[in-house]
């Protein structure tokens, strides 16, 4: 039982990413659209937040890439970090309305 939790977030930890990615985009942009909020350094910000949610999703399914074992804990490595690679991607599309606040 005490290594329960240790697996259980290896197979989720590139979900929790793409988690605290998402909830950082939207609500960062809701907040910036909010009269009074930030200008020209927004977009640069979100780019930074999402290139560092994509190079985190990268790492760890080339981590669950190059375990050669079978089991349902490497296919949950390797399909939860191919999802929260996509999924931050999609998410990072936010990037396309950061300056159309209106």
């Amino acid at each position: 039982m005490e290594r329960l939790w240790p697996r259980v977030l290896q197979g989720t930890a590139p979900l929790l990413v793409w988690a605290g990615h998402f909830a950082f985009c939207y609500l960062f942009a809701a907040a910036a659209c909010a009269p009074g909020g930030g200008a020209a350094w927004r977009w640069w910000l979100l780019l930074g937040v999402t290139l560092l949610a994509l190079a985190a999703c990268g790492w760890l399914l080339w981590r669950a890439c190059r375990v050669r074992r079978t089991g349902l804990l490497a296919l949950a490595r390797l399909g939860s970090g191919w999802l929260a690679l996509v999924a931050v991607g999609w998410g990072g599309l936010v990037l396309l309305t950061a300056g159309a606040c209106r």
